[in-house]
């Protein structure tokens, strides 16, 4: 699925799932009968992808800025400094 999704969003794949996410969510609200909120996000979807594309487009270095923000994110690196701060009054912000 990885794959699929990094051949079809030049970007990112994490911006297709989140994508994926809106269309499956608009199923969703279709099979609930739901018509105009299928339809809302439908068109959310659209407007995101449009614009995902547009910047891709015109700035393309933005996408190897994007990708370091990501790559260097360590979410447990992140939660162990906060709860750290927590215990030790010097490491407060």
């Amino acid at each position: 699925m990885v794959d699929v999704l990094s051949q079809f969003y030049s970007v990112h794949y994490n911006f297709g799932i989140i994508a994926l996410f809106m269309l499956l969510f608009a199923a969703w609200l279709g099979s609930r009968k739901n018509i105009k909120g299928a339809v809302t996000v439908l068109c959310i979807c659209l407007v995101y992808n449009f614009v995902l594309f547009k910047k891709a487009e015109r700035d393309p270095e933005w996408y190897s800025k994007k990708e370091a923000q990501v790559k260097g994110f360590d979410p447990v690196k992140k939660l162990w400094e906060d709860k750290s701060a927590d215990d030790d009054p010097s490491k407060r912000k």
